[in-house]
């Protein structure tokens, strides 16, 4: 008798599990670490927007063939708040930071071949376009 009552508490708590997880999955930002990061490439002009706490930061990984002079601009459009443009090497280490409040940001850099990582991160909602050239 009592196996059986374990057997339901299990079956029971399962069930509510995996009612939930579809919730919970949609409310996770699918780009908001590094390691989450979506693949853009040079010539690309990208629309987004944030919406803290949930959404903090939107990530881009780009893979540069040969030697060449990166731009990345950060547009921030109808608000006056601040977001943040990072450029980071494929292990982490920041290249460069720009702060756009309330308009836009430049990083303009001569970089080698290999991966390097886009964010774009605000405490405030916003919406914004990040042009990579």
């Amino acid at each position: 008798m009592r196996s059986k009552r374990w057997s339901i508490a299990i079956a029971t708590g399962l069930m509510v599990a995996l009612i939930a997880l579809p919730a919970w999955s949609q409310s996770r930002d699918a780009d908001g670490t590094r390691m989450q990061a979506r693949h853009v490439e040079v010539g690309t002009n990208h629309s987004d927007s944030l919406s803290p706490p949930e959404d903090r930061a939107d990530w881009r990984m780009i893979r540069i063939g040969e030697s060449t002079d990166l731009t990345l601009n950060l547009t921030v459009h109808g608000s006056d708040v601040e977001a943040t443009l990072t450029l980071t090497s494929a292990t982490g280490d920041r290249l460069e930071q720009k702060t756009a409040g309330g308009d836009e940001a430049t990083i303009t850099r001569s970089l080698d071949a290999g991966i390097y990582y886009i964010a774009v991160e605000s405490s405030d909602a916003l919406r914004y376009t990040l042009s990579i050239e």
